[in-house]
Parts: C-alpha cells; structure tokens; sequence
C-alpha cells in the first residue's frame, strides 16, 4: 500500500464510524425495516449489522444478566437486584431477527438461522422470531425442530405460524412422534416414548391416539392421575370407545380407585360382552371393594369365554380358598393342568375332595 493512501483510509474509517455512531439505535432499526419492506436486503443487512453493533455493548451485559440469573436459587433470586424476576427486553433481540430476515432474503440460510437463534436467547417468547427459524429448520429438512418452533410462536400469537398450522403443515410430523413413541413404549423405554407423545400433542392437540398412548405411558411410569387425566382427554375427543374405558379402568385399579374402575369394566363389557380381559380387571376391582361375590361371577364369565386359560380358575381358587366345598382345590388343579405355574403348587397342597354320598 502506497504510503500517501494510508491517511486517507483512516480518514474515511473514521468518518463511516462517526457515521454509525451518528445515526440513533431506533433510526438504524427504522432504516433497515424500510430497506426489507423494499426488498433491499443488502442494504437492510448493513443497517441491522451497524444497529447490532451499537448495542453490542448492551446486548451483552443483558445476556450476562440473564446467565447468571439462570443459576441463582430461590434464596438468591429474591436477594438479588432482580427480586422480582429476569425482565426479557424484546427490543433488544429486534437488530438480529431484521438481520436475520435479510440474509434469508438474500439466501444466506444458515446466517439467517444463527441470528433469529440469538434473537431467541435474547428473547426466549419471540413470536416472529421462533416462526421464522421454524421455517429455516423446515426448508433444511428438521421439520421436528421446525414444527415445535411453529407451535411455540402460533401460541405466543403469531399469525404466520397460526396460517401453517391451519394448512395442516405439521400433521405428518406429529404422526412420526407417534411411530417414534410406539417403538420406544415396546423397547419399554416409557420416558422416553412419553416425551415423543407429549411432543405429538404439542403439535396436534386434537390428537386421539396421542393421548391415549401418553396416558399408557404414564401409568407405566405409575403416574396414575395424571395417566387418568390423558384418557379423559381422549374420551373427550373420541367418547364411548372401549379403549379409553379399559386402559383408565387399569389406571384406576392401579391406584385403588376400585369404583371407578369397576364403573369403567362395567362400560367395556355393556359394549364387548365377551371381553375376557375386562371381566379379569372388574373381578380385582370387585375384591378391592370387597364385593367376593361380584368378584367370583366376574372370574366365572372369564372361565366361560376362554375355558383353556388358567389364570381366571387360579384367581377364583384363591377367591374361594376358604370355602368348605373344596371347588378351590378343583381350580387351583385345572389351572395347574391349563399350565398355569402359580397354581401348581397349591394344587398338589389340595385336599382330596369329600366322598360324594351314595
């Protein structure tokens, strides 16, 4: 470089940071909202860059904060110069999610993506900012990230996001949580699947399927209110389905809540009278309530409808142990000869049963 340039050039740095410096935070946002409104985005790039850097300063102290408010415990907080909670400034995410929609608009994605992220540290409940990173990660092909992203945003009001969501555009996504869910709730990871039920919902809260499996999760995981709570929102979505009878039935024996399981078994088996497996579960909600009788009926009903297993002769042996007909003995022996191993060690116990009168 020629030597008598060389005080030029910082003449005219000098003066292009003067010039920056001159313009006001609110004139470079102002500009450079009328340059995208144009469709002027390299100039609207230039003049949310300049208003990022004259808040640079500011913008960082603010993310500081927000850090160090993020480790304080309770005590802390109420201690701190912040008793009343870490205040977001929206104002100060705006420079990024402008910039952010200039390099879209000038292709420059991933640019795009890395601005509307900062615009949501900022400022976590950013409406425009979390539909317009939805829509990045979409068109890279993450439409899982993408589709919560639009959720967030048509929540917090945006109508670009509600329009999407209107256009069904994350329905299929929802769908795939389910499919995800079902392999880890077979591989018995039941948190793990009911994280991919619970993001189903996010996406598509009119979702039968979703509570319903969210709800089976939960009462594997011996949540059993908040599994009850699930199937009584599938039940309002889809009502007088044996499905949702049955499963919240086993919620409620689960929890000992014997009468409104035996209310829910009750449903199944008006809908399905020669359903097996509720008769089994409204038996056990019938002892839970004492009611040995109802219960040794139940037991007999099951026995009619599947004579070949054994389970229903072992619970109704157990049932009547105690009686002086010895009909327990002859249970507990044709469990045992239905294969059924609980039973075989009681029926060798058995008492031969008494000599019938001639």
């Amino acid at each position: 470089m020629k030597k008598h340039l060389f005080p030029y050039i910082l003449l005219i740095s000098a003066f292009i940071t003067t010039n920056i410096n001159a313009q006001s935070l609110p004139d470079l946002i102002k500009n450079g909202n009328a340059k995208l409104s144009s469709g002027n985005y390299a100039g609207a790039e230039q003049d949310f860059s300049n208003a990022i850097k004259v808040n640079e300063s500011v913008v960082n102290n603010y993310l500081d904060k927000m850090k160090k408010y993020g480790t304080l415990n309770e005590y802390q907080r109420s201690t701190s110069d912040m008793p009343d909670g870490f205040v977001y400034n929206n104002d100060y995410a705006t420079p990024y999610y402008g910039r952010g929609q200039a390099l879209e608009g000038l292709s420059k994605q991933q640019d795009a993506l890395a601005d509307y992220e900062k615009a949501i540290a900022i400022y976590p409940k950013h409406p425009e900012a979390l539909c317009q990173r939805g829509l990045v990660y979409i068109a890279n092909g993450n439409k899982e990230k993408g589709c919560m992203d639009l959720k967030k945003s048509k929540g917090y009001g945006n109508a670009k996001a509600k329009e999407m969501y209107e256009k069904n555009i994350c329905s299929d996504v929802s769908k795939s949580f389910i499919t995800s869910g079902d392999i880890k709730f077979q591989e018995k990871k039941y948190q793990e699947a009911f994280e991919d039920y619970n993001n189903a919902i996010q996406l598509n809260g009119d979702s039968y399927e979703a509570y319903l499996k969210r709800g089976k999760c939960n009462t594997q995981l011996k949540k059993y209110a908040k599994a009850i709570t699930d199937f009584d929102k599938a039940f309002k979505i889809k009502q007088d389905t044996v499905e949702v009878f049955y499963l919240r039935g086993l919620a409620y024996n689960a929890s000992e809540n014997f009468s409104l399981a035996f209310n829910d078994f009750t449903a199944v088996v008006k809908l399905e009278p020669n359903n097996y497996d509720a008769y089994m579960q409204r038996a056990y909600s019938c002892e839970g309530l004492q009611k040995f009788r109802s219960a040794n009926y139940d037991y007999s009903e099951a026995i009619r409808i599947k004579p070949k297993d054994g389970a229903a002769y072992y619970k109704r042996g157990l049932l009547n142990q105690d009686s002086k007909d010895n009909t327990a003995c002859k249970d507990f022996k044709i469990a045992a000869s239905l294969g059924y191993e609980d039973a075989k060690a009681l029926a060798d116990g058995c008492n031969a049963p008494p000599p019938q009168p001639k």
